[in-house]
């Protein structure tokens, strides 16, 4: 039998799921709980280095070859289609599209110099050494040295990383792009992957109410270059909860929603997803005074503007990915406290694409609890044991019906001889 426990879980997910469909607007715990689980495996990082070879002449004597510390951004996003297309906002992939090389070229080819002249600047004051630098690095013999290299990628939170390429791109917000248009802040990215999870987009925004639940997840700057973590631990991404706390316009005029969930530095282009697991829209910008990040009061942009640029991008966006159906399976399951089978669906997942680590510690969590519990409690037994009582009771319906046929026939042949006798056709 199932321990009360069980019983309690099962009988939660189901008055929750009865909830849903009769239009209640809070979520529980536990479908909360399962909305972040399921979306998860689909949020990934981007990244956009600048590096480049330099060839530098301090003054009159040989050239030097310097490669100085390139230039990068973070940013985040996720996974709409298993083949490997990818949704973010525009400004975080900019400069690797389309950034005035120039500036990079300054800012590199500065590094450069302060770099491969570190001999003969290192006596002068600060000031005059900055100048210098920067006198250098305008000197047309050394900017013509500077070569870019620009390099997009996409992290999976397994740690996998692959080149990506741009397949659609609008500018941030403040860009104008026309006269009368200004940027929609978004980009369509694509890597060469296969049967990826994928996060799925909802219909649409517009049935959002204010104070509705919503979770942010994405790749902060703060966490991913944090000195204490592990290098393994800045590939998995971080959650933030808030509320739809207005519904506003951004400067071209294009919807926004407006939430206090933290949002920072590289989490842009992250997905926001309901209380359902569903993406409602993408982190795009926070609000400042001066210098200083003011949280609480941060915006997205919708999920209409999402499905835009994916059909510009020619993919359909149906959130289908047999990982992401073992997975959510398996989610399904765990949160039903029914663990054999959750384990089950996890390791087909695991199979796909190993390395998730949320996959890796559910399972573990999951034998943990199925081997704590006791032999006749177990999933495999009590199904074993509901076969056998299954084949049991059909053969006894069976022999049973075998037993009922007999008699019967042994009743018809009974009357058949007495009514013979009767008719003096027959005598014993």
């Amino acid at each position: 039998m199932r321990s009360p426990s069980r019983w309690s879980a099962a009988l939660g997910f189901v008055l929750g799921w009865i909830g849903r469909c009769m239009g209640a607007e809070a979520a529980t715990e536990t479908e909360l709980q399962s909305a972040v689980f399921r979306a998860k495996p689909a949020v990934v990082m981007i990244g956009v280095q600048v590096g480049a070879t330099a060839t530098v002449r301090c003054g009159p004597g040989a050239a030097v070859e310097a490669r100085p510390r390139p230039a990068g951004w973070l940013g985040s996003g996720s996974i709409i289609h298993s083949d490997g297309w990818i949704v973010t906002n525009g400004h975080v992939v900019r400069p690797f599209y389309e950034m005035d090389d120039g500036a990079l070229t300054r800012e590199l080819g500065e590094k450069a110099v302060a770099e491969a002249c570190a001999a003969s600047l290192q006596e002068l004051p600060a000031d005059a050494r900055a100048r210098q630098v920067q006198a250098l690095a305008a000197a047309p013999v050394n900017r013509a040295g500077v070569k870019l290299e620009k390099t997009l990628y996409v992290s999976l939170s397994n740690g996998k990383t692959y080149p990506a390429v741009v397949k659609a791109y609008s500018p941030p917000a403040y860009v104008r792009v026309s006269e009368k248009e200004y940027g929609r802040d978004v980009a369509i990215l694509k890597i060469e992957a296969k049967d990826l999870p994928v996060a799925r987009l909802a219909r649409h925004s517009t049935n959002l109410n204010l104070g509705q639940t919503l979770f942010v997840i994405g790749f902060p700057g703060v966490v991913a270059s944090h000195e204490l973590l592990s290098r393994a631990s800045r590939f998995e991404p971080s959650v933030t909860v808030g509320r739809v706390s207005s519904f506003k316009e951004d400067v071209g005029g294009q919807r926004v929603i407006q939430t206090d969930a933290a949002i920072i530095q590289g989490n842009s282009g992250g997905p926001v997803f309901d209380d359902r697991g569903e993406v409602i829209g993408a982190a795009t910008f926070t609000s400042t005074q001066g210098e200083q990040v003011v949280q609480g009061f941060n915006f997205l942009i919708p999920v209409e503007t999402i499905r835009e640029a994916t059909a510009k991008a020619g993919i359909a966006a149906d959130g289908r990915s047999e990982f992401s159906r073992l997975w959510n399976r398996g989610v399904d399951l765990y949160l039903r406290d029914l663990h054999y089978r959750a384990f089950r669906a996890m390791s087909a997942a695991a199979a796909i694409h190993p390395g998730f680590p949320d996959v890796e510690r559910v399972r573990e969590d999951c034998q943990i609890k199925h081997n704590e519990q006791g032999y006749l409690h177990r999933e495999e037994v009590q199904w074993g044991l509901l076969v056998v009582g299954l084949i049991g009771g059909a053969a006894a319906l069976w022999l049973g019906g075998r037993r009922l046929a007999r008699m019967r026939r042994e009743n018809l042949r009974r009357m058949i001889r007495d009514e013979l006798e009767r008719a003096g056709l027959f005598s014993r």
